[in-house]
């Protein structure tokens, strides 16, 4: 949840830009027409960061951080948006009723919107119901696992009471209905009519990355050896378990600080590394990793720290979650410690804490995870297996430009082997050679396709085209007459951020009828945005430029004419280079010469 749109709107009326960053920066000066300032975001000695009064802006042309005056505090404290927000107060003496009450709900569909109340009346009906003389029983359990009663309150930890009946009378009596109640997930069937499915159990409630409760988790806790340990909310119109982290709401709000986000399997460890004071942490809930999560992470733009249990099952899911994290290029490293089998949970109720900070701090790189895996969770009995590892680490040894990197890398993966160095690394030189024979040989094929500029050609088109787009939207910020050209002639950006700002400045000019680049970035602020930091950097980027673009219909229409011819030249050689994926040299070199046939003859 986020402060009123209105609300942000007048702070930024009210607050100069100039003044809240000469607050916490003694070097801002005037400089022309604009103000320049020691940049506090990255290792500056000149003033590089532009801060531009009468647009509300700042930007750093060396780091690429830019924004609001909001976006400056947020970025300068390592706080959230709402904490920001109440410091620029703060700065400028403004206060406001709104500012004590956060009115800004995120956009719902109206349909269930009953399903969302419904099931927040439950949680609160299961929070009551763990205070209870029933309750006692799960008090005891949370006492018995080490979880205080700050920490069930912070979790909102709930107890389903035996008699389930009880709790559909219960949402019944508060006007919900019997389909509501359905699309919670808690309700099962009987002879006898509907019942919670819960009860008897101890109540996880599971939120959303907006901080709304959208299932839950029960777990037993009474011995019964015929009932399953946990069970689960299904899939339900509010519920998907592939887009849910659990903890997410709660640990975005401090990962950007603290730099990182620790990834578990279950809710216990969660609470394990939240009694030593770790709170930036989510868990999997014992599923894998899905590309929904993979975004989700990749919004806090921090190192992401690994940590599944210590056994076979767990050290073979880190493994596979490795190459998601590599191929979703997020930087990460392994909880590692060679020997220990037991998760978090276990280490803080047996040892402690001071065990437990230790084994959370013992971080490996991915090339060290995998040796420890090989060597003790999998070992190396045969040749052949010996000689799959040493096939594994090739291409990543090989990346590696620095000497003293790679032969450590070499050293290491000769003692996990009982290869020698020596011949790892004539494996190492005879896999580069014929590597580079394999590039050295397709960039024969492609030189004509390529222009002769070998196989970056594409990548040259999609630059010339990414300028000719920024320039267009330079103008978009300059005139509504841009604005308007770009709808009717241009239509859309094959640049995914400048698309976006293109979109949101459209639909500024239709409500508001003028371009105001720091009210942009507050709507970017208050929206779900992909890149969102990447995009206000470059709407205050845009914004922070002392040079006007020169706008008249000539150069429109010329800006419009090379879009459209760099598309179509990049549609056309990414649609060949597509059809050569996978395919033998000779039948590359036929469909590059079925191509150029075409064109010439165009």
């Amino acid at each position: 949840m986020a402060f009123d749109a209105d609300l942000i709107k007048e702070i930024k009326q009210r607050a100069d830009i100039v003044d809240v960053i000469s607050f916490y920066l003694p070097s801002v000066q005037k400089k022309g027409k604009g103000y320049v300032a020691v940049c506090p975001f990255h290792d500056d000695h000149d003033p590089s960061m532009q801060i531009n009064k009468e647009k509300q802006t700042f930007h750093c042309f060396v780091c690429q951080t830019g924004g609001d005056v909001i976006e400056f505090v947020k970025e300068y404290e390592k706080c959230s948006f709402n904490d920001a927000v109440l410091k620029v107060c703060d700065i400028i003496g403004f206060d406001d009723p709104r500012l004590h009450k956060q009115s800004y709900q995120p956009k719902v569909d109206e349909n269930l919107i009953p399903v969302y109340n419904c099931i927040n009346e439950l949680q609160k009906y299961y929070v009551y119901a763990l205070a209870t003389e029933e309750g006692q029983v799960a008090r005891d359990y949370l006492a018995k696992r080490h979880l205080s009663d700050a920490q069930a309150k912070k979790f909102g930890l709930g107890y389903a009471l035996k008699d389930g009946k009880m709790t559909i009378e219960y949402l019944k009596a508060k006007g919900f209905s019997l389909k509501n109640i359905e699309n919670t997930g808690i309700a099962l069937a009987q002879t006898s009519g509907m019942c919670d499915n819960n009860q008897g159990r101890l109540i996880f409630p599971i939120k959303d990355a907006n901080g709304q409760v959208c299932g839950f988790s029960a777990r037993k806790i009474v011995e019964d050896p015929d009932a399953p340990k946990y069970v689960n909310s299904p899939e339900t119109v509010i519920f998907t378990k592939g887009n849910i982290l659990y903890n997410y709401w709660q640990a975005k709000q401090t990962a950007k600080h603290d730099g990182y986000i620790y990834v578990v399997e279950g809710f216990m460890d969660v609470f394990a590394l939240d009694s030593i004071g770790i709170t930036s942490c989510v868990a999997l809930m014992s599923t894998k990793l899905t590309k929904q999560h993979i975004e989700l992470i990749r919004r806090l733009g921090v190192e992401v720290r690994v940590c599944l249990d210590g056994d076979k099952p767990g050290q073979s899911a880190m493994m596979k979650l490795m190459s998601q994290l590599d191929e979703a290029h997020l930087p990460y490293r392994l909880v590692s410690l060679p020997g220990e089998i037991r998760d978090p949970d276990e280490i803080l109720k047996q040892d402690g804490e001071e065990t437990l900070q230790k084994f959370v701090n013992t971080l490996v790189d991915p090339f060290q995870f995998a040796l420890n895996y090989y060597k003790n969770t999998s070992p190396l009995g045969t040749i052949e297996d010996k000689k799959k590892v040493i096939k594994h680490f090739m291409p990543m040894i090989a990346s590696i430009r620095e000497k003293l990197v790679r032969d450590d890398y070499i050293y290491k993966l000769a003692d996990a082997t009982g290869f020698s160095s020596g011949a790892i690394i004539n494996y190492l030189n005879d896999f580069m050679s014929k590597n580079r024979k394999s590039e050295d040989s397709l960039i024969n094929i492609n030189a004509e396709f390529s222009g002769g500029n070998d196989l970056k050609s594409i990548s040259k088109d999609i630059r010339r085209l990414t300028l000719a787009e920024r320039t267009m939207l330079d103008m978009m910020f300059e005139s509504k007459e841009a604005i308007a050209f770009y709808e009717t002639n241009i239509k859309y950006f094959t640049d995914e951020v400048y698309r976006l700002i293109a979109n949101f400045l459209i639909e500024q000019v239709k409500n508001n009828g003028e371009i105001d680049p720091s009210q942009l970035i507050t709507e970017m602020e208050l929206s779900e945005v992909k890149n969102k930091e990447k995009v206000i950097s470059t709407v205050s980027a845009i914004a922070s430029k002392d040079s006007k673009v020169k706008l008249s219909k000539n150069s429109l229409d010329e800006i419009s004419k090379v879009i459209n011819e760099e598309r179509t030249r990049l549609y056309e050689k990414k649609k060949v280079n597509d059809a050569l994926e996978g395919l033998t040299p000779e039948e590359r070199a036929k469909i590059i010469a079925d191509y150029l046939a075409k064109k010439s003859s165009n």
